[in-house]
């Protein structure tokens, strides 16, 4: 049997059709991992014995949302692999294991593709070292820079594997059933405020300037 040490982290709001496509793939490529499914949309969402569901009606942002679910399995798993709910990533559990395996505990590892984090890999060494996802980025968008930005200045390192890359691609699918949950605009508002500039063009090395 491969190995136990890592679980799936997946939010979701209102795409449970893709997740419940995404999950009946899990079933068989990831079936002997946990399956921890923080549900914000009071969705249907199919279950089997390795799913744990949490409803919420009030509606969580994403980093909200990553710490709620990264503070339920840390009793349990050191490492946390974080998906999105419309994606899939298929056949993974034996490179997971491997990555977890050479893992040096101060690296960040996620999917390919630039300036995506629909895939993501993170020990509970790291999110102890960085600190929780900032919750002040309301809905989504802007988290994964504050997130990424804040490992460069911890001197984390932060490595690119396609191992996580999805077999099943769809970008903001969520977004797309229902934009008003874009806060794109004010949490870009706020990642300037905190950094002084937009990602890859911050002044600050200490949030919002303070020393």
């Amino acid at each position: 049997m491969l190995s136990k040490e890592f679980c799936i982290l997946i939010p979701t709001i209102n795409r449970a059709d893709l997740l419940n496509e995404a999950l009946a793939v899990y079933k068989k490529s990831f079936h002997s991992n946990i399956i921890f499914i923080l549900d914000n949309g009071e969705q249907h969402i199919e279950n089997d014995n390795n799913n744990v569901v949490i409803s919420k009606a009030d509606r969580f942002g994403v980093a909200e949302s990553w710490n709620y679910l990264i503070k339920k399995a840390a009793i349990y798993f050191d490492y946390f692999l974080i998906l999105n709910d419309d994606i899939i990533l298929d056949n993974a559990e034996k490179n997971i294991s491997e990555i977890i395996k050479n893992d040096d505990m101060r690296t960040f590892y996620v999917c390919e593709p630039h300036n995506n984090w629909s895939s993501f890999l993170l020990s509970i060494s790291v999110y102890m070292e960085n600190g929780k996802f900032d919750e002040n980025f309301i809905g989504c968008y802007y988290e994964d820079n504050d997130y990424a930005y804040r490992l460069i200045l911890n001197d984390i390192n932060i490595k690119r594997d396609a191992r996580l890359n999805p077999t099943t691609y769809r970008n903001s699918q969520t977004i797309k059933k229902n934009p008003e949950l874009n806060n794109s605009h004010n949490n870009k508002h706020y990642y300037i405020t905190k950094w002084g500039g937009e990602p890859n063009d911050e002044l600050y090395t200490k949030p919002f300037n303070l020393k």
